[in-house]
């Protein structure tokens, strides 16, 4: 039970700094470093899926905002992810990539448990992530909507 107070004191706390950060300044949506795994591995630590997940379902041009991948066992329990482990963010676009490739940054693309993201063009992208626990396992993936606007 304690361990369960303590996530949402961390998540009202992370809360208010975005709000103060974003009534302050009105230019970033980022969330400050935080590990986005939990302390202690459940005893099915076998990771069945991934989910990415961020503070805002849009932003402004030019505006950066960080994804978050978390990991979770056959029993939805939440599980700790090997950063080495990711081996893509990717990012891709409702309509024609190409004209949006040079206009989009996203880094770090592997090797990491968080990527950020920002556009200088308006549209509706998706960013994803790919972790493959072992060789030969098959990748375990998921998207998540964002949208741009002007």
């Amino acid at each position: 039970m304690k361990y369960h107070n303590k996530s949402i004191l961390l998540f009202i706390m992370i809360f208010i700094l975005i709000t103060m950060n974003i009534g302050c300044t009105g230019s970033n949506s980022i969330i400050p470093e935080v590990n986005p795994n939990p302390t202690v591995n459940p005893n099915n630590n076998t990771v069945s899926y991934v989910k990415v997940s961020t503070t805002s379902p849009t932003i402004k041009i030019n505006q950066s905002l960080q994804f978050v991948v978390k990991g979770y066992n056959s029993n939805d329990e939440w599980v700790i992810l090997d950063k080495n482990k990711i081996k893509l963010w990717k990012w891709t676009v409702h309509g024609c990539y190409d004209c949006f490739k040079d206009h989009v940054d996203l880094n770090p693309k592997s090797s990491s448990l968080t990527t950020t993201f920002t556009s200088d063009k308006a549209g509706t992208f998706f960013i994803g992530v790919y972790y493959k626990e072992n060789v030969g396992d098959e990748y375990k993936t998921d998207f998540t909507e964002l949208i741009v606007t002007n």
